[in-house]
């Protein structure tokens, strides 16, 4: 992730320019999950040049950023604090943080345990998790499932090409929601709230509709179509428990 994101003629802030109804959407999601709560220390995990960090600034008292790229560490240092690491190794203390969060990394982690032990490890007991992570689930994909008469698959689903795979070029990932909530509870996360998220995702549907409308169906729908796994991401809300083996 590190090379890819460090690319001089890749610019992740570019990339989010015309991309405004996806990034409204995380916003309207995390908004949902944190509403009502404080948290004296919170960290975005690969939270690149602080896209979302803003966000999660209105509910923490202290909000840092913790990201592999050289290039987006110094964007996000503009405005927050920043740590060198990666999902899996933080670098950051045990028991240290009442809030982790984690948005649009999962889907370069084809295996998610390292990362959902590290955060278990740095988040104090009892405390809070947000992560996301692209559904490979989805509506599309289980239409696709039906028509091919294939059924879904349980593991990750690498979406690349077989040319970049063979590239060895950075893994890009679908993950299915029972598999993500299995693995959060084998390492001692509690799920407390599931949201569908970019409901409304199509070229077509953000040609001809306008962004307010988009932004109010898809606050409308969040949590209605969590109950299908219906988008292309999902979002989880879950808590530290004290025993690791206490979700088990």
């Amino acid at each position: 992730m590190r090379s890819a994101y460090d690319d001089s003629s890749f610019s992740y802030s570019t990339y989010w320019l015309g991309r405004q109804y996806e990034h409204r959407s995380e916003v309207i999601a995390l908004r949902r999950l944190l509403k009502g709560r404080r948290f004296p220390r919170a960290v975005d995990v690969g939270g690149g040049y602080g896209r979302l960090t803003p966000t999660l600034a209105d509910y923490c008292q202290a909000v840092s950023v913790v990201e592999p790229s050289t290039k987006l560490r110094a964007l996000a240092a503009k405005n927050f604090p920043v740590v060198a690491g990666t999902a899996q190794d933080t670098n950051l203390p045990a028991s240290s943080q009442d809030l982790v969060a984690s948005i649009r990394v999962l889907h370069h982690l084809p295996d998610l345990s390292p990362t959902f032990s590290e955060f278990f490890r740095i988040l104090k007991p009892d405390k809070f998790l947000v992560i996301e992570f692209a559904n490979s689930a989805n509506f599309k994909a289980r239409v696709r499932s039906f028509l091919n008469n294939r059924p879904l698959l349980l593991v990750p689903v690498d979406i690349r090409s077989p040319q970049n795979i063979k590239k060895k070029t950075i893994p890009f990932v679908n993950h299915h929601p029972l598999t993500v909530l299995k693995l959060l509870r084998r390492h001692g996360f509690q799920p407390l709230q599931i949201l569908s998220v970019s409901n409304l995702r199509s070229t077509f549907l953000k040609k001809i509709l306008p962004l307010p409308l988009l932004l109010f169906l898809e606050s409308v729908s969040q949590s209605l179509l969590s109950h299908f796994y219906f988008g292309p991401s999902i979002f989880i809300l879950a808590q530290r428990t004290i025993d690791k083996h206490k979700t088990l």
